[in-house]
């Protein structure tokens, strides 16, 4: 083993341990320490934490080589010295499912910034994450995923023109073996029996349907968030508790801060990663970053909640503070005779 995969390697198992461990704290932090007008965003919150952990362990599992050359981007699963190379079914469907838990957890952000748009509305409409309906919120992502693999694997599953268009390219750079591997990938323009360029549109047909699938939760995202940046301004301007102007800055700043992770970890990079080689720009020197961006953002995305969340905060400063032998700290809360469920 090279020195680099080793390396790789070694990131990749602290990375897998460190995001199981934030996220199991995450879930704790909610069940135990939630503030009590939270209502059913605990919920959610819980589900996009088990989400990132089985992103988490996706990604330990495939080890994925993310990686764009000219025409063609792709994420590639080395299967030497694995049982997967008798089995190549199980190592695509493992690339696409890690591939589609990206797209699962991005509708899930989205899914967040709507429930809590509805709860700074307070207009009754939280009635749609009540009960069965939400069952139906939670179905979204698990579907968006489904439709991402299915994608992959009409589209984008491996053939013999990819494997020699990157043979050489994944030997000199990550001195892989094309024919050893699984992957996901697209090659957006090929050579004809002339010698001409033409576009794929297979993998034109395929990569349309991701850009798609990222629109979505894109611009859901973004209506949502300034919505509820103009409604908390209104709110601050009220005559509420200060707990409940409180609570509402902090959960709106942590879920502000949960959406720029991604963004910067998963969203932009991918992005570009997906557009680059269609208009013929070469980001090849990109592909080991963001292959690391995207192991890491399971990790670091519940900090947030730790951080912004006072309750959480406290919690989390608490348990230190045992560990080191001091008084523990507590917040003073205040109840209203009316309270609104955030």
């Amino acid at each position: 083993m090279t020195l680099f995969l080793k390396i790789k390697s070694v990131i990749q198992l602290a990375t897998v341990i460190f995001s199981l461990l934030t996220n199991f704290v995450s879930i704790y932090l909610v069940v135990n320490h939630s503030p009590s007008k939270i209502g059913n965003y605990k919920v959610l919150m819980i589900y996009f934490s088990i989400m990132s952990m089985v992103y988490a362990i996706l990604d330990y599992l495939v080890q994925p080589y993310i990686h764009s050359y000219g025409a063609a981007f792709g994420m590639y699963m080395d299967l030497r010295g694995t049982i997967f190379e008798e089995y190549r079914i199980i190592p695509f469907l493992l690339v696409a499912a890690l591939r589609g838990s990206f797209c699962s957890t991005i509708y899930a952000i989205a899914i967040n910034f709507i429930y809590r748009f509805f709860a700074l509305e307070r207009e009754g409409r939280l009635r749609y994450f009540s009960g069965k309906r939400l069952l139906t919120w939670i179905f979204i992502p698990i579907v968006s995923a489904v439709l991402w693999v299915s994608n992959n694997s009409i589209w984008l599953s491996p053939n013999p023109e990819l494997n020699d268009y990157m043979r050489n390219r994944t030997r000199e750079k990550y001195e892989l073996d094309i024919d050893r591997t699984s992957y996901t990938a697209c090659l957006y323009w090929r050579i004809d029996q002339n010698g001409n360029q033409i576009l794929s549109w297979k993998d034109m047909i395929g990569a349309l349907g991701l850009y798609h699938m990222m629109t979505i939760p894109f611009v859901t995202i973004v209506y949502f968030g300034i919505k509820s940046y103009w409604k908390i301004k209104e709110i601050l301007k009220q005559g509420e508790s200060e707990y409940s102007k409180r609570l509402q800055i902090q959960l709106y700043k942590a879920l502000v801060a949960q959406t720029l992770i991604p963004m910067t970890f998963l969203f932009f990079p991918i992005g570009i990663f997906l557009i680059s080689p269609l208009i013929g720009i070469d980001i090849e020197w990109a592909s080991l970053p963001i292959t690391f961006l995207y192991a890491f953002y399971p990790a670091v995305d519940p900090i947030p909640n730790m951080i912004f969340i006072e309750e959480y905060r406290l919690a989390v400063h608490n348990w230190i503070r045992r560990l080191l032998r001091k008084n523990q700290v507590a917040s003073v809360v205040s109840y209203e005779l009316t309270t609104d469920v955030v």
